[in-house]
């Protein structure tokens, strides 16, 4: 995949991420019952991240992950 579409990707992404927080912030204060369209977002943007990450990054990710999950 080229680099300029990964990097898309990691920005949309991380744009999709900031407003899940903002909706997570607003569902808080508000009790507004919007569970469905965030995770809808939630999984969309990570997916999006996924995408634009190299091989190797996503290895050591796991890697880093399997290691946090096994103390």
């Amino acid at each position: 995949m080229n680099n300029d579409i990964k990097g898309v990707c990691l920005f949309l992404g991380l744009i999709g991420l900031s407003y899940v927080a903002l909706l997570i912030l607003v569902t808080l204060f508000t009790g507004a019952k919007i569970i469905k369209s965030i995770m809808f977002i939630l999984i969309f943007s990570t997916g999006l991240i996924s995408l634009g990450l190299t091989p190797q990054v996503k290895s050591r990710l796991f890697s880093y992950l399997k290691t946090l999950t096994s103390r």
